[in-house]
This record gives structure tokens, sequence and C-alpha cells, in this order.
């Protein structure tokens, strides 16, 4: 590292949709610039006990091919010193100074502005407005991240997971089998989920009450689910009768 060089750090992981949502734009502004001289690089803090595996990393980067350096911060330590304790995040630095930092989704157009500032460059945009996306609440299933959970009921609140079946909650997640029910938001449900032992599992969902498709399921990781028309809340089952983990479910 030299003291002209400058660099992009995204605080990443790979069973965010967020982060992922996120990484687009920041692949974006890592291919547009790389000629310039900015390096652009991940840094991947675990969200849950599962990410701290390396081979889940690399295969995660296989599938959503990422083709950018990824350091694996296993015990946060990198993003202590950072004082970082949420992601996405990017952070622009030159010389170990940071010349910009955000945390969350957005400001791309601002980012870009300052990585054009930094490098002295002048250049077409990538974005020429900022892109819009939704923003809704996750809703988690461990204790860990305050998961709300009820037995099932006819009438379901949002943020609330309800089940049915033998499951138990323990820190990061729901382990068990039979069924869960949400309410949804958005056009795209997610869910992170895997099997126990990685053996590939078929879920069964139902959108008010009415069958949809079956999944399967395997390594712990994000799966997009339900792909909808409108952001219509609707009512999602999911029904499993081999024993899987539930993290979190999350909308855009």
């Amino acid at each position: 590292m030299t003291a002209k060089e400058l660099f992009l750090f995204d605080i990443f992981s790979y069973s965010c949709m967020n982060c992922l949502r996120s990484l687009k734009y920041i692949k974006k502004l890592g291919n547009k610039y790389k000629k310039y001289g900015l390096k652009t690089i991940l840094i991947h803090p675990p969200e849950w006990d599962f990410e701290k595996d390396s081979s889940n990393i690399i295969r995660a980067a296989k599938k959503y091919r990422i083709k950018m350096p990824i350091i694996i911060d296993k015990n946060k330590k990198i993003i202590k010193k950072l004082r970082i304790n949420f992601w996405p995040t990017q952070v622009l630095i030159r010389n170990s100074k940071i010349l910009y930092k955000h945390i969350g989704e957005g400001n791309y157009k601002e980012l870009e502005g300052k990585i054009v500032k930094a490098l002295k460059i002048k250049s077409d945009a990538v974005f020429n407005n900022e892109p819009k996306y939704t923003k809704f609440q996750t809703i988690y299933a461990g204790k860990r991240k305050k998961g709300m959970i009820s037995e099932l009921k006819d009438r379901l609140k949002f943020g609330i997971i309800y089940k049915k079946g033998a499951w138990k909650q323990n820190n990061e997640s729901l382990i068990g089998k039979g069924s869960l029910a949400i309410k949804t938001k958005g056009k795209i449900v997610s869910m992170v989920a895997g099997s126990i032992n990685k053996k590939t599992i078929k879920i069964n969902m139902k959108l008010n009450n009415k069958s949809n498709k079956n999944i399967t399921i395997n390594d712990p990781q994000l799966y997009n689910i339900i792909k909808l028309n409108n952001n219509e809340s609707k009512i999602l089952n999911i029904e499993t009768k081999s024993k899987i983990s539930v993290y979190s479910f999350a909308f855009q």
C-alpha cells in the first residue's frame, strides 16, 4: 500500500440482502474507476456463525460472481478498528486516512463524487441520480437480534414469526420442523436459512393459504423465495417435514 493508492472498502456479508443489493452498485464503481487507480476490496465480517466458515464465503463469491479481493474478518478486528458495527458500509481510504464513510445502503452518487475528487479526474458519472430502493424492516428469528416468535394465530402482524410444530428459538435462529408464517412486504421475499447437516430439503410454500411452489435449501445462505407483482402484503406459510434453521426474512 503506497501513499498515493486509493482504496474503497465495502463492508459486506454474503447472506445480507442489503449487502448484496448494495454490491451491484459498488461493482459498477469499482469497474469504472479501476483504470484510474481505485482499488476496491470487500471486507467480510460474519453476521452469523456459519459465515465464519471461509469455504461458505468462497462458495458465495463464486455464486455472486465476485471478482474483487475479499478480506475475511472472522473475528471482526478490522471493522472494530474502523468503528463499524453495521453493514453494508463503504469506507474510502488513502494513506491510512479515512476520506469518506457511509453506513448502510445509498449515497452512491456522493461516494462517486468523493472518488472522482480524490483521483483528481474528469469522467462521465456512473450515477447521475441516486439509485432508489425499498426500505423494509428485516424480521429476525433468533434471540440475539430480538426475534419475536408466537404460536400461529388467525391474524398476523408484520414483524412477528408465527410457528406451528416442533420449533426451538436459539441465539441466532429458529430450529425445527413444521410450519412458519409471516406477513410480507415488498415484491421479493428472501429467507436466510439452512438445512441441518447441509442436506437438501424441500420446503412447501403457500401465499394466502394457496399453494405457491416448492423450493429446496441446503447450505446456509440467503434464498429468494417469493417474487410478487406488487407490494401488496400477503400471508406466507412455509412448511417442512425435515429440520431446518431459519435466521431471518428480508423484503425488497
